[in-house]
C-alpha cells in the first residue's frame, strides 16, 4: 500500500513537469541557433506529442478519469511527426504535404469525444479509472487501431531514411559528414516505445489495479528518450545546413529523380533513358563528355562538388547525367567522383616528390574535405588506410 502511495506521488510529480518539459524542449529545438527550423518543427511536434500524454495521471488525479479522454488522441500525432521529420531531410515539407498525415488525429479526436459521451460519461466521475471502462471493446479497438497507425509510420520512416541514404549518393560527392546513425536510433527507439506502450496496455487490461505503477514505468522510459532526442536533434545538421548555398527546390527535384533511378531495374533504366532523350548514341556521347570533363579538368578535386554542378558544366539536365552514369557505368555520382579521388590519392602517396606530404594534405589535394572522409572512402575502395597503402608501396620509412 505504501509502495503504491509513493509511486502515485512520484507519478504526479513527473506528470506535473510534463507540460513544462514539453514546452522547454520544443523551444530549444526550434529556437536554438544551430537548429534547422524547417526540419526541427516536426521533431518538436514529435517531442511534445510524446510528452503531453504523461499529463494523463495528473489530469486523472486533479479532475476525473474521463478527462484523460481528451489527452489520449495526442499520441496519434507521434507517427506522422516522426515521418515528416525524416522526410524533411531530403525535401521541403509544406503544409500541403503535411496536413493529410494529421487527418487520423482529427478522426481520433472525434472518436474519443464520441467515446466520452457514449461510454465514459455513464460511469461515476472519480480519479480512479474503472476496470470496466479500460476493458470496454471500443477503448481496446481504439488503442489497437492507434498501434497499427504508429507501426505504419515506423515502416514509412524507415523506408524514407533508406531512400535518403541511397539518393544522396546520386547527387553529392561528399556524404561522410551526413551521419544518419542517430536517425536510425531515433526510429528504432520509436518502435521500442510503441511496443512498450502496447505491453503496458495489455498489462493494464489484466491488472487495472496497478494502473499507477504502470503509468510511472511509462514515464520512466519515455522521459530519457525525449531528452536524448532533443539534445541530438539540436546538434544534428540537416542536408540544407551542410550545403547552405544550394537551391533547395533543385536539390529536392534531383533527390526525387535519384529515387526514381534507384528504384528502376536495368531494363526500366534503359526505358527511362530513352524517355529522357538519351538513345544509345547520345548516352555514349554524354558519358565520354562526363569522363573527359572529370579527368581533364580534375573537377573531382572540388570537395563540395555536386551532380548539379557537373550537369551545369556540361549544360545538360542533372537527371540525364545521373541516368548516364547508372546506365553506362553502373555507378552513382558519388562512386564516380570518389573513385577518381582515391586514384589521385594513390598517385600522390606513392610519388617520391610528395614524401614530406602529410596524409591530410594528400587527402585535401585529392579532393577530400576531411581526414575522416579520406580514410573512410580510401579504405572502403582499397581495403587499406592511406597510411597503410603508402607504407606498402614505398620504401620510405617515415613520411610524417
Amino acid at each position: 500500500m505504501y509502495l503504491l502511495y509513493v509511486a502515485n506521488n512520484i507519478l504526479l510529480f513527473v506528470a506535473g513537469l510534463g507540460i513544462l518539459q514539453a514546452i522547454l524542449l520544443c523551444s530549444l529545438l526550434y529556437f536554438h541557433p544551430k537548429s534547422d527550423r524547417s526540419v526541427n518543427l516536426f521533431l518538436g511536434l514529435y517531442v511534445i506529442s510524446l510528452s503531453l500524454p504523461m499529463l494523463m495521471p495528473l489530469i486523472q488525479h486533479l479532475f476525473y478519469w474521463q478527462g484523460t479522454t481528451f489527452v489520449d488522441p495526442i499520441l496519434s500525432l507521434v507517427g506522422p511527426s516522426l515521418y515528416l521529420y525524416v522526410k524533411g531531410f531530403k525535401e521541403i515539407i509544406t503544409w500541403k504535404k503535411a496536413w493529410p498525415h494529421y487527418l487520423f488525429f482529427l478522426a481520433n479526436v472525434l472518436g474519443d469525444i464520441w467515446f466520452y459521451y457514449a461510454v465514459a460519461s455513464k460511469y461515476d466521475s472519480s480519479s480512479i479509472f474503472p476496470a470496466e471502462a479500460i476493458n470496454h471493446p471500443i477503448l481496446i479497438s481504439t488503442v489497437l487501431i492507434r498501434v497499427v497507425q504508429l507501426l505504419i509510420y515506423y515502416f514509412l520512416s524507415r523506408r524514407s531514411l533508406a531512400s535518403y541514404q541511397k539518393s544522396i549518393k546520386h547527387i553529392f560527392s561528399e556524404t561522410t559528414q551526413i551521419n544518419l546513425n542517430w536517425m536510425k536510433w531515433l526510429i528504432n527507439g520509436y518502435l521500442f516505445l510503441v511496443l512498450f506502450m502496447l505491453f503496458i496496455f495489455i498489462f493494464i487490461l489484466s491488472y487495472p489495479e496497478y494502473f499507477t505503477l504502470l503509468s510511472l514505468a511509462h514515464s520512466a522510459v519515455f522521459t530519457p528518450y525525449i531528452y536524448i532526442v532533443t539534445y541530438k536533434g539540436i546538434f544534428q545538421p540537416s542536408l540544407w545546413q551542410f550545403h547552405q548555398n544550394i537551391d533547395k527546390k533543385q536539390v529536392e527535384k534531383n533527390m526525387q529523380q535519384a529515387e526514381e533511378i534507384e528504384n528502376l531495374g536495368t531494363g526500366l533504366q534503359r526505358k527511362a533513358s530513352l524517355k529522357a532523350g538519351l538513345d544509345k548514341t547520345k548516352l555514349e556521347s554524354l558519358l565520354v563528355r562526363v569522363i573527359s570533363l572529370v579527368e581533364n579538368e580534375k573537377i573531382y578535386q572540388e570537395p563540395e562538388l555536386t551532380l548539379q554542378q557537373l550537369a551545369d558544366k556540361l549544360n545538360v539536365p542533372a537527371y540525364q547525367v545521373s541516368l548516364t552514369l547508372n546506365e553506362g557505368m553502373k555507378r552513382t555520382f558519388y562512386d564516380l567522383i570518389n573513385g577518381y579521388r582515391v586514384n589521385e590519392a594513390k598517385k600522390l602517396l606513392t610519388d617520391s616528390k610528395n614524401k614530406n606530404f602529410t596524409i591530410l594534405s594528400v587527402g585535401f589535394e585529392a579532393g577530400f574535405n576531411s581526414k575522416t572522409a579520406f580514410n573512410t572512402v580510401f579504405k572502403k575502395l582499397t581495403g587499406l588506410t592511406p597510411t597503410e597503402y603508402r607504407d606498402r608501396n614505398t620504401k620510405t620509412i617515415d613520411y610524417n
